[in-house]
């Protein structure tokens, strides 16, 4: 139990005592107390042997109403569902760049919290590490089929979002028509 759950209970418990004291004083009964094995107090009509009398002072107590809505199940805050696209290179696209050059573009949506960062993988292994950015600048891409992905991770390194795989063909001049 939680200290915030716990102040609460012993709350209650005072209220429903207060309403057992004040129900008593009206219809005139006794109130008795004694402490248990643990060193609590128990309040009680009936006495016990070493409990002593409670003399209440008034007929009517008044406790000031106590706030019970943190009792009630609160609906959490919403999840905030991110996206993650590539734009560039486009899906299927073909590129032609001698140098193995490729410049990728993301997109995050909604835009991405502080702390969010951005890790783009080519082939299934991380291209760089992790970034603030969603621009990528890859060299020295050897030529022919390749798949893209973009991983969004929270402040915590939690994965959030990831992007559906790309697929992208890179034509280079060969070697061999040098």
């Amino acid at each position: 139990m939680s200290f915030k759950q716990g102040e609460i209970v012993l709350r209650l418990y005072w209220v429903i005592l207060c309403l057992v004291f004040s129900a008593s004083a009206v219809s005139d009964q006794k109130v008795y107390r004694w402490k248990d094995e643990n060193g609590n107090w128990v309040y009680s009509d009936v006495p016990k042997k070493g409990s002593e009398k409670v003399k209440l002072s008034t007929n009517m107590l008044t406790m000031p109403a106590t706030d019970t809505s943190i009792l009630t199940p609160t609906q959490s805050t919403p999840t905030v569902s991110y996206q993650a696209k590539i734009t560039a290179p486009s899906d299927q696209q073909t590129l032609r760049e001698n140098s193995g050059s490729v410049y990728v573009n993301g997109l995050v949506t909604p835009r991405f919290a502080n702390g969010f960062q951005v890790q783009l993988f080519l082939d299934g292994k991380a291209t760089g590490p992790k970034q603030s950015t969603a621009s990528f600048a890859l060299r020295d891409v050897p030529r022919g089929e390749h798949k893209l992905q973009m991983k969004v991770f929270n402040d915590k390194g939690m994965l959030v979002a990831q992007s559906a795989v790309t697929t992208f063909f890179l034509h280079r001049a060969s070697v061999l028509n040098r």
